[in-house]
């Protein structure tokens, strides 16, 4: 006996309109927006310790930030900070330059 394996909504696929899955995407980027957190300054001290000391001694971290398409979290070493630029510079597996304003957590990796 086989069961029935409904497909949800792939079997009304078909009969959608370019204009009507432009509009689908829209509205599903529009509802799964994330919006960024407010940040409390006290976690900014912290942070800018564990900065200075893994760009001192080579310490890899993993920094979660905001991005346009929701939380970011990656891991490497500290190559720059651009205190007057408001970036900080990321040697992972590639170099990633990540605004100082966006980031949400900062933890030894």
């Amino acid at each position: 006996m086989t069961r029935y394996r409904d497909r949800g909504n792939l079997k009304w696929l078909p009969f959608l309109m370019p204009e009507h899955i432009q509009l689908l995407k829209a509205y599903y980027l529009e509802t799964h927006q994330i919006d960024f957190p407010v940040i409390d300054e006290q976690l900014q001290y912290p942070w800018q310790f564990l900065l200075e000391q893994a760009l001192i001694e080579g310490i890899e971290l993993e920094i979660t930030y905001y991005s346009e398409r929701g939380y970011v979290t990656t891991s490497g070493f500290i190559e720059q900070v651009h205190r007057e630029r408001a970036y900080l510079v990321l040697r992972g597996s590639s170099r990633i330059e990540i605004p100082l304003g966006r980031i949400i957590r900062i933890e030894n990796g």
